[in-house]
């Protein structure tokens, strides 16, 4: 095993000596925010599953950036995408759409993507409750043990733009 010594960065970072390596765990949402802010969204109201894995992102966090990463910046996170999506709908007159999130206990992901506001359901095969509180998703994704998903599966919904 490896001896670690942790010591505070700048707001967000984390530096890390493991050895005689030092490095700096970073908040990875910024870069994290405009690689999803620049994708275009699918928009097919006649094929849910296309729209589904098409807007499908999914979002990991190692152990040291679990180490600093608090609830706080993961729903502002959630909630720059799920402003991103809007205006980038917006912006092309298209919508409405419904983003959601939730997280994968089996995969150790939390996960998000938008299908449009005409479809009955969300795309899930599972039973889902959807989640007033982003919280509540949020606490199960930084939870560091990984367990059997509840059921109903916790998905928080808003609808864009």
């Amino acid at each position: 095993m490896l001896s670690c010594a942790y010591s505070a960065a700048r707001s967000g970072e984390l530096v890390v000596r493991t050895r005689r390596l030092w490095r700096i765990v970073a908040n990875p949402f910024p870069a994290w925010l405009a690689e999803v802010a620049a994708d275009a969204v699918v928009i097919r109201p006649d094929d849910i599953t296309t729209e589904a894995r098409g807007n499908l992102w999914t979002i990991g966090l190692d152990e040291d950036q679990l180490a600093v990463i608090t609830p706080a910046e993961v729903e502002e996170f959630v909630r720059a995408v799920s402003a991103a999506r809007s205006r980038w709908l917006a912006e092309r007159g298209a919508g409405p759409m419904r983003f959601y999130c939730w997280y994968d206990g089996q995969a150790g992901q939390l996960r998000f993507s938008l299908v449009s506001a005409g479809h009955a359901a969300l795309p899930f095969v599972c039973p889902v409750e959807p989640a007033a509180d982003l919280a509540v998703v949020v606490r199960d994704f930084l939870r560091v043990a990984t367990e059997v998903p509840p059921v109903p599966l916790p998905v928080w919904v808003t609808t864009v733009p």
